[in-house]
């Protein structure tokens, strides 16, 4: 099987990487890739992908894996993402217990609220043009999941430097070590803070959360919760925001039905 370079492809790929996609489909629904100068497996397959997600041979723990050695492991690894059953269906049900509907509906007025201030300020800018992503696809979900983790407000700004550096470093050769463990660190001060003195917020009730068996999360797993909300969740929320934005700009037609039925489409 040839070795496809995607690092050849770069600038053309990231501003438009369909047809790439679209090639390798074609050709086949796995490939050797290189990016980087590392080495993996490329999955273009629907169905060979979920046999993949499925298969007992593969694994998302990839500090466990022989390609890692004996590499630390960081707090921030011990989420949901990296674990395979029974490990991940522990830590799910777990998180469960707290992370309800019930909670995240509880959400909604705020999330508006939020968003409306973002947009108003958006509306008031001298020549009323604005940055939509520094403007409203970065606070917005930053905000929301800081106040759902209970982190306060002056600490906001470096969980932001956080998650961008984590998920896309500025730097080409990738993300500095320090980040990762500056955030750690500051995790486990924030979990020994709501355990001394807990709040309402989703950190201090999934600290108190135990099984019928008295299991708990333990710090580590709480930590990885918190790096797992964070930058998943606001990574992945800001994109949402920035590509839907995008697709309706480009389907001038589904904007104007957006706009003519607001409530059509939730």
């Amino acid at each position: 099987m040839p070795l496809v370079d995607l690092g050849a492809y770069a600038e053309d790929f990231n501003a438009d990487p369909y047809p790439f996609y679209a090639a390798l489909r074609s050709a086949g629904p796995v490939h050797r890739v290189m990016l980087g100068g590392d080495r993996s497996w490329l999955v273009v397959g629907h169905e060979e992908a979920r046999q993949a997600l499925n298969h007992p041979g593969l694994s998302k723990d990839w500090l466990g894996a022989e390609l890692f050695g004996n590499t630390p492991a960081s707090a921030a690894a011990s989420n949901m993402l990296e674990a395979d059953p029974p490990h991940h269906t522990r830590l799910r049900g777990l998180v469960a217990r707290e992370f309800t509907p019930r909670r995240i509906e509880a959400l909604r007025p705020r999330v508006q609220e939020v968003t409306d201030e973002l947009l108003d300020a958006m509306a008031a800018a001298p020549d009323r043009r604005a940055d939509l992503i520094a403007a409203l696809a970065v606070p917005l979900p930053m905000t929301v999941i800081c106040e759902l983790l209970g982190v306060p407000d002056l600490d906001r700004a470096r969980f932001r430097y956080w998650s961008g550096e984590i998920v896309a470093p500025l730097d080409p050769a990738g993300t500095d070590g320090r980040v990762l463990e500056q955030m750690t660190a500051y995790l486990y001060e924030l979990v020994e803070a709501k355990a001394k003195t807990p709040g309402e917020d989703l950190l201090s009730a999934l600290i108190r959360t135990r099984d019928e068996d008295g299991d708990q999360l333990s710090p580590e797993e709480l930590i990885g919760m918190a790096f797992l909300l964070l930058v998943a969740g606001h990574e992945t929320t800001v994109n949402l925001i920035g590509n839907g934005i995008r697709a309706l700009l480009d389907h001038p037609d589904q904007l104007a039905a957006l706009r003519a039925d607001p409530d059509g489409l939730i």
